[in-house]
């Protein structure tokens, strides 16, 4: 659940018409659903996620309101796709409902298998209704050439896009150029992005910067930034932020968030400050898999399909394997003619995190597999199955 207190500061570009309690509303509800993009290249197995939630939100132009909302979350990473799909409804007290949907797809091309080149190619579209007369959508497209480094990355590209909402009867388009640096050292990880859109031949600098650490049941981000509109007098805006899960269990988190955020450009709504705590639920807690992971051991879909992957326990009478594709439900192997207790057939290519059980009793890491921590002070193997060798 997430108790979150929201206050209006924002003005809209210049030319759009004001924003009713209505779409106050929609805006918090979009905020409580989250910001979401296709901004990784690494490859993890996939991810669900559902937040319960129930705010109180505040406007200096009306009363406070009672919202409380569900949000699932659906997300895919193999080696060159990623897509991601969001939704949720929020209800609030004496101002109807609200509902949004958001996917996400990416596809990454490599001009050279050995080379620090990728190229980017996505695309992702929004739409939010309200029981009252409101609806908005938004379409985007992009590219962007990454190049990348151990343990640092960055990127260069641009952007279109295209949003409308009942209470204006055009659409407004965007223009997005932008470039990024990432970095990353074990369980820290930093970015930075500039944006210099344009909307009805208006611009709009914005760079934005974040600092992640997961350490231990704990996951924090830091973020910032600011946006400095050219002409007509649209003041600058600013917004920063803290968000955190403590997780009590590999499937519940507890999260703490408080900050601001920065006003769409493109659907014309306010930015505002918040303060929440909620509970989170998934069926295995997702972490981002350390850059200093290095020298991982990584096999073919070949070898996969063909059920070639296997790994060899000293003394053990019996093995199960549990990891990110079945659940961490404990699954039994079976040992093969080399001795090795052989991975079911016909995992898809990605990065699964994973441990094996001896005997039913102990957990362990096959020897000679990467290891990262768990979360909760363990540790847990990688395996790694590329589209190719």
């Amino acid at each position: 659940m997430t108790l979150a207190l929201v206050r209006r500061r924002s003005p809209r570009p210049p030319g759009r018409r004001g924003i009713s309690k209505v779409v106050a509303a929609a805006a918090v509800a979009a905020m409580v659903l989250g910001p979401l993009g296709a901004t990784g290249l690494v490859a993890q197995a996939p991810r669900w996620e559902v937040d319960l939630s129930g705010a109180r939100i505040g406007y200096d132009t009306m009363p406070a309101l009672n919202a409380p909302s569900l949000t699932a979350l659906g997300e895919w990473r193999h080696p060159r796709l990623f897509a991601r799909l969001a939704g949720g409804i929020t209800g609030f007290q004496d101002a109807g409902w609200s509902a949004q949907l958001r996917g996400d797809v990416a596809r990454w091309f490599a001009p050279s298998s050995s080379g620090p080149f990728r190229i980017e190619v996505a695309g992702s579209g929004s739409a939010s209704r309200h029981s009252r007369d409101f609806h908005a959508r938004v379409v985007r497209a992009d590219a962007r050439v990454h190049v990348l480094g151990s343990g640092f990355g960055a990127w260069f590209g641009g952007g279109v896009s295209s949003a409308r909402n009942s209470f204006d009867s055009a659409s407004v388009g965007g223009v997005i150029p932008g470039l990024g640096l990432w970095a990353q050292d074990g369980p820290l990880r930093a970015t930075f992005s500039y944006f210099r859109t344009r909307v009805d031949g208006q611009a709009y600098p914005e760079a934005n910067m974040a600092v992640s650490l997961s350490r231990g049941a704990v996951d924090v981000t830091a973020y910032g930034g600011f946006r400095r509109p050219q002409g007509n007098g649209v003041p600058d805006d600013t917004w920063a932020g803290v968000t955190a899960a403590l997780w009590v269990h590999p499937s519940a988190a507890l999260l703490v968030s408080g900050g601001g955020y920065a006003s769409d450009l493109l659907q014309g709504l306010p930015g505002g400050e918040y303060l929440s705590v909620g509970i989170r639920l998934t069926p295995q807690r997702a972490r981002p898999i350390p850059a200093s992971a290095a020298a991982p051991i990584v096999y073919s879909v070949a070898e996969s399909r063909s059920g070639e992957i296997g790994f060899g326990v000293d003394d053990a009478e019996s093995v199960e394997i549990a990891g990110d594709w079945n659940g961490w439900v404990p699954e039994p192997l079976e040992r093969g003619s080399s001795g090795r207790w052989l991975v079911p057939p016909g995992l898809a290519p990605g990065v699964y995190r994973f441990n094996l059980r001896v005997d039913g009793e102990r957990w362990v890491v096959p020897e000679g597999v990467p290891e990262i921590e768990d979360g909760f002070g363990g540790r847990v193997g990688l395996l790694i199955i590329a589209e190719a060798r």
